[in-house]
């Protein structure tokens, strides 16, 4: 195929009275992989909906958007019904958002196949089949008739990118494909992608906040900010010579190590604030015909370790090793099947939930989707002061909106933010509000899980400031759940490495994350995206 796949020249998109892109220029060559890169809200993709032609009604657009020479914007719905799906495909960011619930992954497969090539069921269900296989799901593992509920997560994306590979298009737009996987299901996905992408000479336009992933990924680089292209070209250049402010920021962003006091030396308190002994949670294995159960799943199996007051502690591994599992006993909301919990002298797997109330008091959590934490019906101040109701003594309004308005200053909100909706706000700070809520009752230790991954590196950054911060300011011990080992690196004293229910390595976080002892360790050390490691290998392969 000769000439671009791609070409969008002087795009600008309004919607309203608001101009959401700005003479946008971008082109994407056969086999070539384009990285768009830029903080929420920049418009990276609006782009790719301008694209796909899924925009709303209110939408008015300028410019030119050609796909192999047809101008995109001109045509009619039917014609983008024809395209959609056929000749170029969309991997969303979401897989449980894009898969329907009610349908068969088969079913969803086969569904486009049998749109675009009139094949009958036998025929699209065998076509579903082979790329299934393709992507990693074979038939004997992963028959046609599992629901998305039933998959992984890196299994549900493998999904989503077989229904927009199952015809083989010309162009496929990967809209932040691995922000939600861990970084060792994020390189397969992107080895999958470039594959494909070689395989079927196909574009490809990766969309991603993660400068890691785009350096190691993209050909050439686009840098959104606010509707407008700041800086473009070839991806080694661009990074390394980062002529625009706004690239030096994003950079900066993503490899940022908080000002952060207790770092090299935490506080001294030798208390153990929390202590596990050979906990384990099992459930009950999968029905084997009528009466019988397979083997008992061990979700958490005989871990141990403690949290002195004042530390902070990383907890890293792979999807399904038992992270979030664990964090639930801790907090007192699931019961270990055999061991002892005991936090602050209290053995907390052996209370009732009367007697629980002064444990919670002390400890806290803060959840990966700072959304999804709120009522969205209730005003920032009801639910920022939702955790004083563990309180002992009584509190009279005035009393709880000072409280409140306290804690929203400590993670840099103002008192005015108390009589907002969630909604008012970006998801950096909703994750504020988030914090604020878990420290208003002054607790010992917050379980922060995964409180970043959802962020773009510049929120990213300032929220690691804040943990930072908190941790100098008011000597809370945190215990972070991720599988992002530069949030491990940058926030915490001690590692910790889980792998199929076990701790497998412990120890100071620059000592594991320098010199891994074991093989679980080192795969998610060269499984992490690294941005100065990417420039570096272009920069000698070129």
């Amino acid at each position: 195929m000769t000439g671009p796949v791609l070409e969008i020249e002087n795009l600008s998109l309004s919607i309203g009275r608001h101009a959401i892109l700005k003479d946008v220029d971008l082109t994407v060559r056969a086999g070539e992989v384009v990285g768009l890169v830029g903080e929420s809200g920049s418009g990276k993709s609006m782009t790719a909906l301008t694209v796909m032609g899924l925009l709303p009604h209110a939408a008015r657009t300028a410019g030119s958007v050609r796909f192999i020479g047809e101008d995109l914007l001109s045509a009619t719905e039917d014609r983008l019904c024809d395209l959609r799906g056929d000749d170029i495909g969309m991997v969303f960011q979401e897989p449980m958002t894009a898969l329907n619930p009610v349908k068969t992954i088969g079913e969803q497969v086969a569904e486009g196949i049998r749109w675009h090539t009139g094949a009958n069921r036998p025929e699209a269900e065998s076509r579903a089949r082979a790329i299934l296989a393709r992507v990693g799901l074979p038939e004997e593992k992963f028959p046609l008739s599992r629901y998305p509920h039933e998959l992984s997560g890196g299994q549900r994306q493998r999904v989503v990118i077989a229904i927009a590979c199952a015809l083989h298009p010309k162009l496929l737009i990967a809209d932040e494909p691995t922000t939600a996987l861990d970084v060792v299901l994020q390189a397969q996905i992107l080895d999958l992608l470039r594959e494909l992408v070689a395989e079927n000479d196909m574009g490809l336009i990766l969309i991603s906040h993660d400068l890691g992933v785009v350096a190691d990924m993209a050909d050439r680089i686009a840098i959104l900010r606010r509707g407008e292209v700041q800086e473009a070209g070839e991806t080694a250049s661009v990074l390394r010579e980062q002529k625009h402010p706004y690239t030096r920021a994003l950079a900066e962003a993503s490899t940022h190590v908080p000002a952060w006091a207790n770092a090299a030396t935490p506080p001294g308190d030798e208390h153990r604030l929390l202590e596990l002994e050979n906990v384990a949670r099992h459930y009950p294995g999968h029905r084997k015909g009528l009466f019988g159960r397979g083997e008992p799943v061990r979700a958490v199996d005989g871990v141990g370790f403690s949290v002195r007051a004042g530390h902070s502690v990383a907890l890293v591994g792979q999807s399904g090793c038992g992270k979030s599992t664990l964090a639930r006993m801790i907090l007192a909301l699931d019961r270990p099947t055999s061991g002892k919990i005991v936090f602050d002298g209290m053995e907390t797997s052996a209370l009732g939930e009367r007697a629980l109330r002064p444990a919670r008091r002390e400890m806290q959590v803060v959840f990966q989707d700072p959304y999804g934490s709120f009522d969205p019906r209730q005003k920032i101040e009801t639910s920022v002061a939702e955790p004083l109701h563990l309180m002992d003594e009584r509190m009279g309004r005035r009393e709880k909106r000072e409280r409140v308005t306290e804690a929203l200053v400590e993670v840099g909100m103002t008192p005015a933010d108390r009589d907002k909706y969630p909604h008012e706000f970006s998801g950096g700070q909703r994750q504020r509000l988030a914090i604020a809520r878990a420290i208003i009752t002054r607790p010992k230790l917050v379980v922060a899980d995964e409180p970043v991954s959802a962020l773009d590196v510049s929120i990213r950054a300032q929220i690691l400031d804040l943990f930072a911060k908190l941790n100098d300011d008011l000597g809370l011990a945190f215990l972070f759940i991720t599988h992002d080992l530069t949030v491990a690196r940058a926030i915490t004293h001690d590692v910790l490495v889980m792998d199929h229910g076990k701790i497998v390595e412990t120890g100071k976080t620059s000592t594991v994350l320098d010199h891994p002892q074991t093989d679980v360790t080192r795969r998610l050390i060269a499984a992490a995206p690294d941005l100065q490691r990417a420039i570096t290998r272009r920069l000698t392969a070129g």
